[in-house]
Parts: structure tokens; C-alpha cells; sequence
């Protein structure tokens, strides 16, 4: 067993990788949980990761989104059709591609801190 600590499983989380060793793989295909490590065999399924996530996802995307979004229209005010076929694909682009990442620190941080389902 691992020395539990909260920038150990926040790490290897982000990592997607095994919070307990740091050498299995966490996620068996996009977000579903491996539910036990083939390679130290801790259940990491019974880490609670639902809300979290998303909302981290979506918390980070508006805040690198929107500056850059306000920056184009100051500067150079494209057109309201341009402004939609860029932003709006980039923000789901951004919010998809970060949420395997934060389910992974999530489920990390609960390892850590001994957060897990009954």
C-alpha cells in the first residue's frame, strides 16, 4: 500500500492512472472506471466521483473560453456566424477532453482521503 497522500492521489489520478501503485490504468474506456487494478488489485470503483467531474470540466473550460472569447471580440468583433463555429465547438471540445482528467483527480483525491462508498 501506497503512503496516502493528498498530492500522491491527485497526481496519479490526473495521471489516469491507479491511485493505490500509480501503474494501473484507471479507466477501461473513456470515463468507465476499471473497477479493479490488474496490477495491485485495489477496487477503485468504490471511490464516489458523479458531480465532481463535470462540474470541475465545465469550471475550467469558462475560464480559459471566456477571456479568450471577450479578447476576439474586443479586438477584432468577427461575425455573431463565426464567433458560434468557433466557440461553441472549442467549449465542448475543451469541456470533453478534460473530464476523464478531473474524474481521475477526483477518484485520486478520494483515495487519499479515505472517501469511498459503502
Amino acid at each position: 500500500m501506497a503512503i496516502k497522500s493528498f498530492k500522491t492521489g491527485l497526481m496519479r489520478g490526473l495521471s489516469l492512472r491507479c491511485p493505490n501503485c500509480g501503474k494501473g490504468r484507471l479507466f477501461r474506456s473513456f470515463i468507465k472506471v476499471e473497477a479493479i487494478c490488474p496490477v495491485c488489485n485495489t477496487d477503485n470503483s468504490i471511490y464516489p466521483s458523479d458531480d465532481a467531474p463535470p462540474y470541475l470540466s465545465l469550471v475550467i473550460t469558462g475560464h480559459v473560453i471566456i477571456p479568450l472569447y471577450m479578447w476576439i471580440e474586443r479586438d477584432f468583433s468577427p461575425a455573431l456566424w463565426l464567433q458560434a463555429a468557433i466557440w461553441l465547438p472549442l467549449t465542448a471540445l475543451v469541456a470533453i477532453f478534460l473530464l476523464p482528467y478531473m474524474k481521475g483527480g477526483v477518484i485520486g483525491i478520494c483515495w487519499a482521503q479515505d472517501i469511498h462508498r459503502k
